[in-house]
């Protein structure tokens, strides 16, 4: 083996390394990228449940406000008070489509998040996957063509 040969074939190594080397670093950034997406997703689904207890929160104190001012009028404000009543189931009702709402909005979001994390896995193994064969077949054609 002459000491071009040699040179040629380590050359031919070294650069398949280095090519696995850059899919590899690849992989670790997609799974960074990815963590960071799956850690995002769980703040949206945290905050929308926060959105949603003070929705539900908002629409109890505007029925105890209701309440007291019904009471204060001396219209009434129990079962014996029908238009009271009403507003009051209406109001409950209408904070707990908000809440719902605020929780739908928040998962949706995670869940495209978590899907957007999922993709970015996929994107970094199949560089990682792409790199191992482009450096062993980079490598195998520089050594044979040393040799060859």
């Amino acid at each position: 083996m002459s000491g071009f040969e040699l040179i040629a074939a380590l050359g031919a190594g070294i650069s398949g390394i280095g090519t696995i080397a850059a899919g590899a670093a690849e992989k670790n950034a997609a799974d960074f990228e990815a963590q960071q997406l799956d850690m995002k997703a769980k703040e949206e689904t945290a905050a929308a449940q926060r959105d949603a207890m003070d929705k539900r929160h908002e629409g109890a104190i505007i029925n105890s406000r209701s309440q007291a001012l019904a009471a204060a009028s001396g219209a009434g404000a129990g079962t014996d008070s029908p238009t009271i009543v009403k507003l009051m189931r209406d109001t409950a009702g209408q904070a707990e489509y908000n809440a719902g709402t605020s929780m739908y909005g928040g998962y949706s979001r995670a869940a495209g998040l978590r899907d957007s994390a999922r993709g970015r896995r996929a994107s970094g193994q199949a560089s990682l996957l792409g790199s191992v064969f482009s450096g062993f077949g980079g490598a195998a054609k520089g050594i044979a063509s040393a040799y060859g």
